[in-house]
């Protein structure tokens, strides 16, 4: 069974726009292992769910721990020590002439850390940058420097010490999930399998704060 790290925001992603029937279908129709961490955890239900503004979303993800489709496992030692090389090489990849650029946080590296030590085959986040550096960091270099109104020099050496952590690790945002559970017939009792379906989950996974833009949702509904 091939497993598969989720980070807090794609969770809270699916959760926040009432999608996670659908991730669940998802999930056992590929037979996935998904694993999460303790921290994690913490983050996105035992914490909030106390809060009355975000006790429903955790609660959502909750229901996801105790039916199996996410399993909680410990953020120890060896994962906090991968953690913290990944921080260190990855903060400092790109670097502008006031120093370092800080790219990566703490929930990304951690998230990274288990699916090296699980031997994950995917990533679910849907923080653009990790993404980017994993896929394609001559293009993280080029959207850096238009955020950053300056020119960025790119460590050759530590992007590939970096890469070559996560040869064949596949990183998928909760867009990219909603969009394989559309081509797959996953919707089931959610949703009717529709294009402006599929576009209102797209544009909602958008506003609940996934890293895409609308030419790419359009790509994928022109595919449809």
């Amino acid at each position: 069974m091939p497993k598969a790290v989720i980070d807090s925001g794609t969770m809270i992603t699916l959760s926040s726009t009432c999608l996670m029937n659908v991730f669940k279908n998802f999930v056992q129709h590929n037979k996935i292992e998904l694993i999460v961490s303790s921290t994690v955890a913490e983050e996105s239900v035992w914490r909030p769910i106390s809060n009355k503004r975000f006790a429903l979303n955790a609660a959502r993800i909750k229901h996801a721990f105790n039916d199996n489709t996410i399993n909680v496992v410990e953020s120890n030692s060896e994962v906090r020590l991968l953690e913290g090389k990944i921080l260190a090489i990855a903060n400092t990849c790109f670097s502008t002439r006031f120093g370092p650029l800080k790219i990566i946080q703490q929930g990304e590296a951690e998230a990274l850390a288990l699916s090296r030590i699980y031997n994950a085959k995917a990533l679910f986040v849907d923080e653009r940058t990790t993404r980017s550096l994993i896929e394609n960091p001559s293009r993280l270099k080029q959207v850096l420097e238009k955020k950053q109104h300056t020119g960025i020099s790119a460590d050759q050496q530590k992007i590939k010490e970096f890469r070559d952590i996560f040869p064949d690790l596949k990183v998928f945002r909760s867009v990219d999930i909603i969009a394989l559970a559309y081509e797959q017939d996953l919707f089931g009792d959610e949703l009717d399998r529709g294009k402006i379906e599929l576009e209102a989950s797209l544009y909602s996974a958008k506003y609940a704060g996934c890293a895409v833009s609308e030419n790419e949702i359009e790509e994928y509904l022109q595919g449809k």
